[in-house]
């Protein structure tokens, strides 16, 4: 029974209706409005006033709710997101940000409206620096910033929005994310772990915790020791959902409390005791090089066993050329630039924290959660609890940002569990500092030596990679493996030795990021490109034509030759970017090339459903994460069928509706997808097709339906009148596409395609601070063939803004006993809106020659590969300073430059 003795009478109004209430004294604002109110457009997250997920507006101004007590608001009015609409019409601001598509996966976006609506109301048509100003509290990690000035700029005017349906969705706060969702009987869950990295567990007491009110029960590890604790993993089940007896990083969970409510589950694992002891941390190469074993050697896969005596995950040679030649080449070159190229874990900053809700029945399981690729949650999760894979159904939901960090089981596996035991729906849901401790990206440390003639020629190169990866495999084989045997793109190199080692840390398990490795070698690779034509006097632009590869050449044996043209798009980048005119004083330039290999080995399957309305249904296993997939399909089908896109509408990622997809990552899903989707419409028109030759006596020909009219030859048909006719359930094709396999090949088969971008930039150095401006951006992308011009080109911004977020502040700092110093909003640094470069231009090249629907190809990681080493080479080229380490921060900058009396040598690295 609630104790309402200490219960602070409030009366407010919120969004035009008083709301009278009796509130606890430590309730937020905004734990008032999503819990008590059910206003969930609303967003939670960082829940220490950093974000902006959560603003509102209060006596219309912009308020960070988690900071304010509900109780504090009394005789107040608050507005919220749901409350900006009059009469069924969006605010002006609302229909701004639709219509230049300022949002992407939409966690972000309620907060940011209500941001922008306080300053448009007293400053009708702010400036960039107003906008900005008012704007630098609110993050954003998908779009780049870029559209949200856009439609800030309008938004003092109802613009004619031609949105897609999730943004309106995003705007109006309407979207359903995994924290939003309520089942009858749910229990709350919240895990445990010990505050250092590594430890031994003595003891896990669970007496004081079971004593808080509304705490059903504590699971530990105990609880699984009948069978073992189980173990999951995308490709070797080596991490246990709880610890039994070490913890190998900070955030590895030790037990699970689980409550009534949030609140009872939270006060519960508070006072639950561990009792440890604490080992050495492990988090440098150097730590994870020494005798100190984080693994038993008896615990590892079989996979791994060649490395069970050091903290060797897994290792790759690759060579082109006679390797035998390389001492000969070293010794002949006229130039050998040697570096060695460092970048630190990060974390991926999606807005939205890891979450997900279990709901057991029987010996069955639902699983909704954000997750990227459902069809290999279930694998991994089947595998886990002993269940068919039939058992388990994953559902999607909407991610409020994933970038890879949401690929893969993480907090599933031990919900899953836990909620079998129970009997009872299950939701846990981390906070933001929570989910700093639980997936990662991998830090590296990539020495390359390149050789080169006098002419610019690359004459051979060297590449030793080793990336740290964390307490367990997660799905680091791949990445790891896929960046070393790419490493030598796109230049031709004629002999070349590239090794590529994992490397386990105590730290969190790092797992998928946007680029996957490709963004680390790029780096390493372009930084030397940027050393070479420094040193030869060479332009950097020239230097990279002549060494670059053209359509049909050879990347690796046996793999997709150069599917592009790669010497065009970085030509026209030179005339984009005004690369010829003279550089302006006190400006550098950098440029740099970037490319990434699509995953190989993987299929789609879509369905199709056409319905005697003249309506289509697709379902797909791709999942939506921002990226416009589901708007995109819409699109393919549409064009496909004959349809307006308002005819169609995309089932996605439901495991138990959906037909298979491999995964939504690697930028594939346009081409594999969207291949099977224009599959399916081929089978369907196949069918009606040959229906209507059969029962109208239409002559023979191709089918063409277009504007609600089935056309044959010079007979036409209503599309309407054919489906009634056809079937009263309508019509359903089924579509497949599927790269090929070849157990030869290091990664199962060949790249479908290749992703490939140039970026210039212009920048210049405050001195006394070391700080980093950026001028002019200027970025381009191969598409193929765009399916969507907007949405494409609010990707390779958000990538461009996320890639120099990277190289100038993101870093994961650990102290030495393995904890992290930095896990949170308040003190990791993401690029704000303050923090946009002076002015940023996009281009594609469209040759139609892309292996998706009418010539596409994937793109959306790409806009983060080239920008690093673009900003690397324009430091170069102002200072004489060629940067190794990432992130150059201001600090780090400042001290080389103070430090420098004359160029420093270009092959050292910064400290």
């Amino acid at each position: 029974m609630t104790d309402r003795s200490n219960l602070i009478p409030c009366s407010l109004t919120i969004n035009g209706r008083r709301i009278d209430a009796e509130v606890p004294p430590g309730e937020t604002l905004l734990e008032m409005l999503r819990e008590r109110l059910g206003l969930r457009g609303t967003r939670k997250n960082c829940e220490q006033g950093e974000c902006g997920a959560c603003t509102v507006l209060l006596d219309g101004q912009a308020i960070n709710s988690c900071l304010i007590l509900a109780a504090s608001v009394d005789g107040h009015e608050v507005t919220t997101i749901e409350g900006l609409q009059r009469d069924g019409e969006l605010d002006p601001i609302q229909e701004a940000f639709a219509a230049a598509n300022a949002s992407q996966c939409g966690f972000c976006t309620s907060g940011m409206i209500m941001a922008s609506r306080a300053l448009l109301t007293g400053t009708p048509n702010p400036d960039r620096d107003e906008v900005s100003t008012a704007l630098e509290g609110n993050y954003c990690r998908c779009t780049g910033y870029q559209a949200i000035l856009e439609a800030v700029a309008a938004g003092s005017s109802t613009p004619a929005a031609d949105s897609s349906r999730h943004s309106r969705n995003h705007v109006t706060g309407e979207t359903l994310y995994l924290d939003d969702m309520r089942f009858p009987g749910m229990l709350y869950g919240v895990l445990v772990h010990t505050p250092v990295g590594r430890a031994l567990i003595r003891e896990v007491d669970s007496g004081h915790a079971m004593e808080v009110p509304g705490v059903v029960r504590v699971f530990t590890a105990a609880d699984f020791s009948d069978s073992g604790v189980p173990r999951f993993g995308p490709l070797v089940a080596d991490q246990p959902i709880l610890a039994d007896d070490v913890t190998r990083y900070q955030g590895e969970p030790v037990a699970m409390v689980v409550g009534e409510s949030e609140q009872a589950a939270r006060a519960g694992a508070a006072a639950v005791r561990v009792v440890y002891e604490e080992l050495p941390a492990i988090v440098t190469r150097d730590q994870a090089l020494s005798g100190d074993l984080i693994h038993e050697p008896a615990s590892r896969p079989e996979a791994q066993q060649r490395w069970t005596d050091s903290n060797v995950m897994a290792e790759w040679v690759f060579d082109l050329g006679d390797p035998e030649e390389l001492d000969h080449l070293g010794a002949s070159a006229a130039l050998v630039v040697e570096n060695t190229y460092e970048a630190p874990f990060t974390h991926h900053f999606f807005m939205e924290p890891y979450g997900t809700i279990c709901i057991p029945d029987g010996n069955t399981i639902r699983v909704l959660t954000p997750v990227q690729h459902p069809f290999v949650l279930r694998r991994v999760l089947a595998m886990t609890l002993g269940l068919a894979e039939d058992d388990v159904r994953v559902e999607a939901t909407d991610s409020g940002g994933g970038f890879g960090g949401k690929g893969y089981a993480k907090i599933e596996p031990v919900t899953a569990a836990c909620s079998r035991l129970l009997g009872r729906p299950l939701k846990v849901t981390q906070t933001a500092e929570e989910s700093f401790l639980t997936g990662q990206r991998e830090a590296s440390h990539i020495r390359v030596r390149t050789g080169f003639s006098a002419e610019g020629d690359i004459t051979f190169q060297e590449i030793d990679a080793d990336f740290l990866i964390g307490a367990y495999t997660d799905i680091s084989p791949a990445v790891v493996s896929k960046t070393a045997l790419y490493g030598g793109a796109p230049y031709r190199v004629p002999c070349a030795r590239i090794r590529g080692r994992g490397l386990f840390t105590t730290t969190a398990p790092t797992t998928a990021f946007r680029g996957f490795g490709a963004s680390h070698m790029n780096m390493a690779v372009e930084g030397q490109m940027n050393v070479a034509a420094h040193r030869l006097g060479i332009d950097p632009i020239a230097l990279r034509l002549r060494n670059m590869r053209k359509h049909g050449e050879e990347i690796v044996p046996g793999d997709t030759p150069v599917d592009s043209d790669w010497p065009g798009l970085l030509g026209r980048l030179a005339v984009e970017a005004e690369w010829g005119a003279p550089r302006r004083d006190g400006v550098g330039r950098g440029v740099a090339f970037g490319m990434k290999a699509n995953a190989a080995a993987t299929s789609s399957t879509a369905r199709v459903h056409l319905g005697p309305d003249g309506n289509a249904i697709a379902y797909v296993g791709t999942t939506e994460m921002g990226q416009g997939q589901r708007d995109g399909m819409r699109i393919i089908v549409g064009e496909a069928l004959g349809l307006p896109r308002e005819s169609v509408t995309v089932i996605m990622g439901d495991t138990g509706v959906v037909p298979f997809d491999s995964w939504t990552a690697s930028s594939r899903s346009t081409v594999f997808m969207g291949n099977a989707l224009q599959g399916a419409c081929g089978d369907i028109k196949r069918q009606l097709a040959a229906f209507a030759r059969s029962h109208f006596s239409a002559a023979a020909g191709d089918v063409l339906m277009s504007q609600g009219t089935v056309a044959l030859g010079s007979d036409s048909v209503p599309l309407r009148q054919l489906l009634r006719a056809y079937s009263p359930d309508g019509v359903t094709g089924e579509g497949t596409f599927a790269a090929p396999r070849d157990p030869g090949h290091p990664l199962g088969g060949p790249s479908a395609f290749y992703e490939v971008v140039a970026t210039a930039v212009e920048l210049h150095i405050d001195r006394e601070t070391g700080q980093v401006v950026l001028d002019t951006v200027t970025h381009g992308t191969d598409a193929g063939t765009l399916i969507n011009r907007d949405l494409a080109l609010r990707q390779d911004e958000g990538g461009i803004v996320m890639g120099q977020s990277l190289t100038l502040s993101e870093q994961l700092v650990y102290d030495t006993s393995g904890t992290l110093a930095n896990g949170s909003s308040l003190d990791y640094r993401i690029a704000t809106i303050g923090d946009l470069a002076g002015s940023t231009a996009g281009f594609f090249q469209e040759n139609g020659d892309g292996p998706g629907p009418n010539g596409a190809r994937g793109l959306g990681e790409g806009g983060i590969l080239a920008i690093g080493p673009a900003i690397c080479g324009a430091i170069l080229d102002l200072t004489g300073l060629h940067l190794t380490r990432i992130p150059i921060t201001p600090e780090r900058l400042w001290g080389a430059l103070s430090g420098q009396r004359e160029p420093v040598d270009l092959e050292g690295s910064l400290p």
